[in-house]
């Protein structure tokens, strides 16, 4: 079993190679470098040097699209929404939603030109973080769903007929589902053309007001090398150790056993993030029941349990950063510190 950890918020080189071999001494062996459109538009050679020392350190790199378009997963800004407004998703009020149209044809050849990017870091995998379409919060407060030209397009050639204002719910669910299948599929074979092995984390099943996705077919996806899920437990408010049992039987169990399957290696996180004093007990009794599911590489998100972040700073970094290495190294994870 590996571990790994996410890692963002710093671009200074001493900094980035002092942080990687503290790492690579406490026992990692993989890392999960966010590579934003930020990232992408103005420290595109600081990438370059920040995998190579990562790499030095004996650390294998993979990449995050962290915040890309709004359509995966991470606390960053989209500038490619400012600059063609037409990829955004749009609800039947006619409210402009915070995030790309999945079925936008403008999407992918942008996506295309990351990945690419991606590549020329000299980086081993991307890890495709949590694809979804808006849910309801902040930027999508009604909860709409996109009924934008692409989408109405996309669900007249499946549900022939069909107006997709008068859609049943059923339908409008499965094409969206559809929509994040085709995206994963046509970017894990985009990386595999420019060299990169891809690594899949999809959000927990029934929560985030996502549709509901077919793992097995998305593992079983020709370039797709790794797959797994981020059960936070805290973070979706589940409570108590019975709930935390059904929670993992029900998210980690399959995405173990799915991999196993497919025969690819399986990736399970565990939330380093908004930790409270109160719930360290119950986040160090979590990771030793979630290593019962044996994942091939357990991974932090993030670094020193986001010190550095306040949005998602646990209110004891230290504490929760050496309780999580304790609680790996009491769990059998060879080589933690």
């Amino acid at each position: 079993m590996k571990i790994a950890a996410s890692y963002f918020g710093n671009r200074m080189l001493p900094h980035v190679r002092e942080d990687m071999e503290k790492l690579r001494a406490q026992g990692f062996a993989r890392i999960v470098h966010t590579f934003s459109e930020n990232d992408f538009a103005f420290y595109r050679g600081t990438m370059r040097e920040i995998v190579h020392v990562s790499q030095e350190s004996g650390l294998e790199v993979l990449l995050d699209p962290w915040g890309v378009a709004r359509v995966f997963g991470g606390e960053a800004y989209s500038g490619w929404l400012l600059e063609e407004p037409d990829l955004y998703q749009r609800g039947p009020s006619g409210r402009i939603l915070g995030g790309s149209c999945l079925n936008h044809p403008g999407l992918q050849p942008r996506l295309r030109d990351w990945i690419e990017a991606a590549a020329e870091t000299g980086a081993s995998w991307i890890f495709w973080d949590e694809p979804h379409w808006v849910p309801k919060g902040p930027r999508n407060p009604a909860g709409e769903m996109c009924v934008c030209t692409h989408c109405r397009a996309r669900l007249a050639e499946e549900r022939p007929g069909v107006d997709i204002l008068q859609a049943p719910r059923d339908e409008m669910v499965a094409m969206r589902g559809g929509a994040i299948t085709r995206l994963l599929d046509e970017c894990t074979r985009e990386a595999a053309r420019c060299g990169l092995s891809s690594s899949v984390c999809l959000l927990p099943r029934g929560f985030v007001e996502q549709p509901p996705l077919d793992w097995e077919r998305i593992a079983a996806l020709e370039a797709v090398d790794e797959f797994g899920t981020d059960p936070y437990w805290q973070a979706f408010g589940i409570k108590g150790a019975e709930a935390r049992a059904r929670f993992f039987e029900e998210q980690a169990g399959p995405a173990a056993r799915i991999c196993r399957q497919a025969k690819i290696p399986s990736m399970l996180w565990v939330q380093a993030f908004r930790i409270r004093a109160a719930e360290e007990a119950d986040m160090v009794a979590g990771v030793r029941e979630l290593l019962r599911y044996a994942p091939d590489t357990v991974a932090l998100w993030g670094f020193e349990a986001c010190a550095h972040m306040s949005s998602l700073a646990c209110e004891r970094p230290a504490a929760v950063w050496d309780a999580l290495l304790r609680a790996l190294r009491d769990g059998g994870v060879h080589g933690v510190a």
